[in-house]
C-alpha cells in the first residue's frame, strides 16, 4: 500500500519537481526497510539523504550485552567498561546493540588480557583510542562529504552517491590506520633502550631526557576579533602542516594545541634546527602571523603519546617570553646543542612554577646557512640581535604584539 506522505507531513513547503523528488526518495527508502518513524525523524532533521549511508555504517546489530560478552569470552562488566571507554553509547541490558565487529573487538581485548595486559591499562588505551578517532572521523567526514556534494543535487542523488562511497571506501580505511600504527610503533620501539635495570625491575624507564619545544602564532587571540573562525582554523591547520614538515627524525611532532604546536627530540641540536626552520617557513608565509618558539631540555615522562614534566612546563614558559620570529632556549639547551648554531644572550628570567632564574639564549643558524628567520631574529632586553622586520601580510599590528 502506498503511503500518503502528504498526510504524514513530509511534503510541507515542497512544490513541483522538489515535491516529486521527495516522494520518490521516501518511497525508495520505505521500500528498502526504513520505518515510518525513521523517515519522519529524518525528514524533520533534514537528513533523509543520509539514511542510506547511516545504514551502511550501522552494521547489523544482533546481540545484547550479555550475548556479546559470552561470544567474545569476556565478562559483562569489562565489555560495558570497554564500550564506555571507547566513547560509544551505553546500551540497556535488553538492547540489541552489538554486531559481529563489536564482538571481534571484544575478542581482541580478551586476547590482550590473556597476554597479561592489565584491565586498567587496556581501558585507558581504549579511552585514548576513542578520543584519537574523533578528529580522524571528523576529517574523513568533511573531506568525503564535501567532495561528494554537488550543486543542484536531489536528495536521492546525494543519498545514492554517499551510500556507494561508503560501500567502496569503508573497507579501504582499515588498512591505512594499521599501516600508520605499525610504522609509528616501529619508530618508537627503535628509540627504546632496555638495559639491565629495566630487565631486573620488569619496567621501562619512568622518565627520559628529552628536548621539548613549543611554537605559537603571535597575536592569534586578538586576530580572532578581526577574522572569521574558518580563517583561524585554516591558519592553525597550516601551522600544523608546516610543523610536521620540519619534524624529521629524531625530531617528533607531538600535537597541535590551538595556535601552538609541540615537538620533542631525544637529541637537542636537531630540535633547535627544526624550530629555526619552522620560524623561517612561517615567516615566508604572508598569510600567517609571525611564529615564536621556546626550547628546554630535561627529564620527562611519556604517557600515551603525550609528554609531561618540568621541561615541558619550562619550554612553554620560554615560548611565552620569546619575541616574534625568534627561537629562545634555556642555557642547558645552548650547552647541549654546542657551536653548530650562533647564540646571543637574552638575559635571565623568573617563570611561574619554575624555581630560580633561568638563563636564556637566542639561537640562529651560522654563516652561509642563515635563513630568513635569522636575519629577522628579534632581541629581548639585553640581547645583541636586531629588531624584527615587519613584512607585509595579514596585519602588521599582529606581528608587533609579543
Amino acid at each position: 500500500m502506498t503511503t500518503d506522505w502528504n498526510a504524514e507531513g513530509m511534503l510541507d513547503g515542497l512544490e513541483g519537481d522538489a515535491r516529486a523528488e521527495r516522494i520518490e526518495m521516501l518511497d525508495l527508502l520505505h521500500s528498502s526497510g526504513f520505518s515510518l518513524e525513521d523517515l519522519t525523524r529524518a525528514a524533520t532533521e533534514d537528513r533523509l539523504a543520509l539514511l542510506p549511508v547511516e545504514r551502511v555504517l550501522t552494521g547489523d546489530p544482533r546481540y545484547t550485552l550479555a550475548q556479546a560478552a559470552e561470544r567474545a569470552g569476556v565478562d559483562e562488566p569489562f565489555l560495558l567498561s570497554l564500550t564506555t571507554a571507547l566513547g560509544l553509547p551505553v546500551p540497556a541490558a535488553d538492547d540489541v546493540a552489538f554486531d559481529e565487529e563489536a564482538v571481534d573487538a571484544a575478542r581482541a581485548a580478551a586476547r590482550f588480557r590473556q597476554a597479561g595486559l592489565p584491565d586498567a591499562g587496556l581501558l585507558e588505551l581504549a579511552m585514548i583510542l576513542g578520543d584519537a578517532m574523533i578528529p580522524v572521523t571528523e576529517g574523513i567526514r568533511r573531506l568525503v562529504g564535501e567532495s561528494l556534494l554537488h550543486a543542484g543535487d536531489t536528495e536521492q542523488e546525494l543519498g545514492v552517491r554517499y551510500e556507494r562511497a561508503a560501500l567502496e571506501l569503508l573497507p579501504l580505511l582499515g588498512s591505512l590506520p594499521q599501516y600508520v600504527l605499525s610504522v609509528q610503533l616501529r619508530e618508537q620501539v627503535r628509540h627504546d633502550v632496555v638495559g639491565g635495570a629495566e630487565r631486573a625491575s620488569g619496567q621501562l624507564p619512568g622518565t627520559v631526557e628529552m628536548a621539548v619545544a613549543f611554537a605559537d602564532l603571535v597575536g592569534f587571540t586578538s586576530l580572532g576579533e578581526r577574522v572569521s573562525g574558518a580563517e583561524l582554523a585554516r591558519m592553525a591547520a597550516q601551522l600544523s602542516t608546516l610543523s610536521r614538515g620540519v619534524a624529521r627524525p629524531p625530531v617528533r611532532f607531538v600535537k597541535t594545541i590551538g595556535d601552538a604546536v609541540m615537538l620533542v627530540s631525544p637529541e637537542v641540536g636537531p630540535l633547535v634546527g627544526a624550530m629555526l626552520e619552522l620560524v623561517d617557513v612561517v615567516e615566508a608565509e604572508d598569510d600567517l602571523p609571525s611564529l615564536r618558539a621556546g626550547v628546554a631540555v630535561g627529564p620527562v615522562i611519556n604517557r600515551w603519546g603525550d609528554w609531561y614534566g618540568g621541561a615541558v612546563n619550562l619550554a612553554s614558559r620560554v615560548t611565552e617570553h620569546a619575541l616574534p620570529a625568534s627561537v629562545l632556549v634555556t642555557k642547558a639547551v645552548r650547552e647541549a646543542a654546542g657551536e653548530q648554531y650562533s647564540w646571543s644572550r637574552a638575559g635571565s628570567h623568573s617563570f611561574k612554577n619554575v624555581s630560580g632564574r633561568v638563563s636564556l639564549h637566542r639561537a640562529r643558524l651560522r654563516g652561509p646557512e642563515r635563513r630568513l628567520g635569522d636575519t629577522n631574529a628579534t632581541a629581548a632586553a639585553g640581547d645583541d640581535g636586531p629588531r624584527p622586520r615587519l613584512k607585509a601580510g595579514i596585519t602588521a599590528s599582529v606581528r608587533r604584539s609579543p
